[in-house]
């Protein structure tokens, strides 16, 4: 494998001359085109807010040239693909890994797994050692064949609308810390309930940007308190969209052909064991969330008017 340029994990996006899209003029989840300024960050960045479904999203995006970049070096080094940084607890994100498919597993029997950013491939792994049948996806073909050869399991790649996979051909599609990363996140949640079977789960984990934490983040820097590093939080260098819990539900019920069986705080093993057990049932204590959903029998999915999407046009970015 040949020669990539190293760039840590937490390398921010300026070091890449970031160009940008032209503004979108509507939701690219909803359709919408009532959309607002909301906020803006430390790097410049406009956070805009849908009216309609609430969602929250940078406006103008990174390009599609410039994301192809940023998620082509990251996670590598000396030409390799690493792991992913050691953060939080010792052997926190196995912990999480199999605190979230023990969750799925409440939900449904061991069947055909398909994740979505397979990162260094711990989450196939974990998944196959519960009796599941694994398949991963990444966008970039090198980093999807490091993964295959790292797990010894399929790893698709390409455009993810444009991969082959059958209709109702999974029992679960599972999205941990993706979704926020997706200029085009419709696309993804469209082909997901295409690709799941009758009954089948979708499992996806993200940032809250409704959290108490959070809210707080963003009053302080509105109020000119946090100085050089507003909005930090959005961690814009390559987080496209924020989700709330309520604003996620919303749209999967709504829009995309799902039912919603478990809205909580994070499966993260925490220093703080009181967080873990309140965000159970009050999401918005915790800075991360979960949403595991069932796709709905013969439901119809309200369609994202394409043309309305300024810059919707070439590569996505998976993180």
């Amino acid at each position: 494998m040949g020669t990539r340029p190293i760039l840590p994990y937490d390398c921010d996006p300026a070091m890449l001359e970031p160009s940008y899209d032209p503004p979108l003029s509507s939701c690219a989840l909803c359709g919408s085109a009532q959309l607002s300024e909301h906020d803006w960050d430390l790097r410049g960045n406009h956070i805009h807010r849908c009216r309609d479904c609430r969602v929250q999203f940078m406006n103008p995006q990174y390009s599609d040239a410039h994301l192809a970049e940023f998620y082509a070096n990251y996670g590598w080094k000396d030409g390799e693909m690493c792991a992913a940084p050691k953060k939080g607890l010792p052997g926190s994100r196995e912990m999480s890994k199999q605190r979230a498919f023990g969750l799925i597993l409440k939900h449904a029997s061991p069947g055909r797994l398909l994740t979505i950013g397979s990162g260094d491939g711990l989450e196939l792994s974990v998944a196959r050692g519960l009796g599941f049948r694994v398949e991963g996806y990444d966008i970039d073909p090198k980093i999807g064949a490091a993964i295959a050869e790292r797990v010894q399991a399929p790893v698709h790649s390409g455009k993810f609308t444009e991969v082959p996979f059958d209709d109702a051909s999974f029992d679960v599609v599972y999205m941990d810390q993706v979704l926020e990363h997706l200029k085009r996140p419709a696309e993804y949640l469209q082909n997901c309930h295409r690709i799941l079977r009758s009954d089948g789960l979708l499992y996806l984990g993200q940032p809250n940007i409704g959290s108490i934490s959070n809210r707080t983040k963003t009053l302080l820097g509105r109020l000119g308190l946090k100085g050089k590093r507003r909005g930090k939080h959005y961690a814009s260098r390559h987080h496209i969209f924020y989700y709330s819990p309520a604003v996620l539900c919303r749209l999967l019920r709504r829009q995309y052909g799902f039912d919603i069986l478990v809205v909580r705080g994070s499966l993260k093993p925490q220093a703080n064991p009181v967080t873990p057990l309140l965000s159970r049932w009050f999401p918005n204590l915790d800075s991360g969330f979960l949403v595991l959903a069932r796709k709905r029998k013969s439901s119809a999915m309200i369609a994202v008017e394409p043309n309305r999407l300024a810059g919707a046009q070439g590569a996505e970015a998976v993180g």
